[in-house]
């Protein structure tokens, strides 16, 4: 039987079907459309028309998709913006409706704990987990599939786009500042972490950019490794660039050209804040953690 796994975030919703196999699991089909659902939402306010128009469109393609592929079931969870909005959710129970199951609303420890589940099963050395998304980053620590600590912070390539000017020098150091301070308030559990994995689309834009796939190739980005230098550069080059510019980057999806900046900012004030040489990138994340624990969990976990 083929399941199917929606996310529906603060930038984008997306789509894994998949069915279990003799290695656990096989991916039919995973996809995305930028949704931007979080668009100018800040805490406690109201979703936007066009966001959550936007939103319906998106999910009902992916719905149409998932048919298309053979998903029998599908489950559906929100995130940071659901979270968040003050209709978020009498909205979920619209999408819900549109789906034909459930939108469940997971706060910021679930999402950490998914996406460490994703990245990290059965990891045999003690792993942090890290996901830069649209509205918040998590990052989930944990051994051998045992969940230590899970944190959410309310940092985001839209919010801080959002927030922050990120077409000057100034804004960019006033992002990082705030990022330091945030992480600093949140991560007092999160030391001495030496294997660490980024998921999500900032960071597996960070590696299709550097290997300039076109199109993007998951096997190609997952294991990929971001020295801190690395990312150093990468920040340095995009902040020249022109929004323009940036859309015509190749490995970057021109949706996420007036994000990536931001996106950006935070992945390098998070390995310069824990002293990380590197990150390893993984594609499989929160969409395979609900997968897993909702229709099969692997071995050790």
């Amino acid at each position: 039987m083929r399941q199917a796994v929606l996310d529906i975030g603060t930038n984008s919703t997306r789509l894994l079907v998949a069915e279990a196999s003799a290695q656990g699991r096989q991916t039919i089909c995973k996809t995305i459309r930028t949704t931007r659902l979080g668009d100018g939402l800040k805490r406690g306010e109201r979703l936007g028309e066009a966001a959550r128009l936007r939103t319906c469109e998106g999910v009902a393609e992916l719905v149409a998709v998932a048919k298309d592929c053979g998903a029998v079931t599908v489950t559906a969870v929100g995130t940071n913006a659901l979270r968040e909005a003050a209709d978020g959710a009498e909205f979920a129970v619209e999408l819900g409706e549109l789906i034909g199951a459930p939108v469940r609303i997971i706060d910021g420890e679930e999402e950490a704990r998914y996406s460490y589940l994703g990245a990290a099963q059965g990891s045999p050395t003690m792993t942090g987990v890290v996901d830069i998304g649209g509205g918040s980053t998590e990052i989930a620590v944990g051994f051998s599939g045992e969940l230590g600590v899970a944190v959410s912070m309310p940092l985001g390539a839209v919010r801080g786009s959002r927030d922050f000017d990120m077409m000057t020098a100034r804004g960019i150091g006033e992002l990082k500042k705030h990022c330091f301070a945030v992480l600093a308030e949140k991560s007092d559990e999160v030391q001495g972490i030496s294997r660490w994995i980024g998921v999500g689309g900032t960071v597996t834009s960070m590696a299709a950019i550097v290997q300039e796939l076109e199109p993007y190739d998951a096997a190609k980005v997952q294991g990929y490794r971001l020295s801190y230098e690395t990312v150093q550069e990468l920040l340095h080059r995009l902040a020249l660039l022109s929004y323009e510019q940036r859309r015509e980057l190749p490995g970057l999806q021109p949706e996420r050209a007036d994000i990536i900046v931001a996106g950006v900012v935070i992945a390098e004030s998070l390995m310069e804040y824990f002293a990380l040489p590197e990150l390893a990138v993984s594609d499989e994340d929160l969409l395979e953690g609900v997968w897993w624990e909702t229709y099969g969990r692997p071995d050790g976990v």
